[in-house]
């Protein structure tokens, strides 16, 4: 009988070894041109992700899934460090970012879609490039990449963007590994999971993240339907609309029955948001504070099991080869 796993930065896992899990996490921002363009966005300090992640880990946290995907910060030889200090499990992703994070001489601009996900293939099969592909000669770490990532700005899925989201496809109908998307906004969503059925890929093996920016449950349940998970990141930052329309969301869509389809992590993507920087309320936040919430409010101890170990450990499960569509 075939074990299922989950690919993490010291290896593959079985599902059940999992424990919580933080489902959108950026644990390291190294640089680029996103943190040329605000300095908040670095998050270049092991040891600051370490501090981070072990407070976290003292309300239950085992698994962290670090997002930062191909030249625009990510540092895999710095997420193996985290993981090794701490003894979380760290998943990371390769894959693209949305176009802002990229010049306008990029190569993903002049690479053919089968070329990029060559690339793709080779860092979830073989190792990923210890400089994440920002320059022309690969040095491949032992470490694979455990899940695929593309990205739509507001309102729009720009022609490179489809490209990026093609390539995706490409190399997870190749390998198995699960697909994530970034959306602007809560936008875009529907749009993504009928562009990616497009390239053959079943709905059930991609994650819409930040969706609770965009807290409309008619839209939400309208995404459940086609089978894909939803991802919610945004507690805490009141400057969007305060925790109560998450909670409200989280619980609407449980009462529709996609109690299945649901994860839950910060995107804590600046230093303002960390302590280890000076910052808050920082990661923990999610497992002291919202959590309990969502427990005072009615949520069972049962869903919330669910969104935060047994469906991150679905979603992001390598899939057995056999069950992928043919391309």
């Amino acid at each position: 009988m075939e074990v299922r796993k989950v690919r993490t930065v010291l290896g593959d896992i079985p599902l059940d070894q999992l424990g919580i899990v933080y489902a959108h996490e950026h644990l390291i921002i190294q640089g680029g041109l996103g943190v040329m363009k605000n300095k908040d966005l670095q998050l270049n300090r092991v040891d600051a992700a370490v501090s981070e992640v072990k407070d976290c880990m003292q309300y239950g946290a085992r698994t962290f899934v670090d997002y930062m995907p191909l030249d625009s910060g990510r540092n895999p030889e710095a997420l193996v460090e985290i993981a090794r200090q701490t003894g979380a499990h760290i998943i990371a992703v390769t894959g693209f970012h949305k176009p802002m994070y990229y010049d306008d001489l990029h190569w993903i601009y002049h690479y053919s879609v089968d070329q990029i996900a060559e690339l793709l293939i080779a860092e979830c099969t073989i190792g990923m490039d210890r400089h994440s592909y920002n320059g022309p000669i690969v040095d491949r770490l032992s470490a694979r990449a455990g899940l695929l990532k593309g990205a739509s700005d507001y309102n729009v899925i720009a022609p490179v963007s489809k490209k990026l989201l093609e390539a995706a496809a490409i190399a997870h109908l190749a390998t198995g590994v699960p697909i994530a998307t970034h959306t602007e906004h809560g936008t875009c969503s529907l749009e993504q999971i009928r562009l990616l059925e497009s390239y053959g890929v079943d709905p059930s093996n991609v994650i819409i993240c930040h969706m609770d920016r965009n807290p409309d449950l008619y839209l939400h349940k309208e995404l459940a339907a086609t089978g894909c998970y939803l991802e919610y990141d945004n507690a805490s930052r009141i400057k969007y609309h305060p925790d109560s329309y998450s909670s409200k969301l989280i619980r609407g869509m449980l009462e529709a029955g996609h109690e299945k389809q649901l994860l839950l992590g910060t995107d804590f993507a600046l230093r303002s948001y960390w302590k280890s920087y000076g910052g808050g309320p920082g990661m923990a936040h999610l497992l002291a504070s919202f959590v309990p919430r969502l427990k005072a409010e009615g949520v069972s101890d049962e869903h919330l099991d669910g969104m935060l170990r047994h469906n991150p450990a679905e979603a992001y499960a390598i899939r057995s080869l056999n069950r992928i569509r043919e391309v």
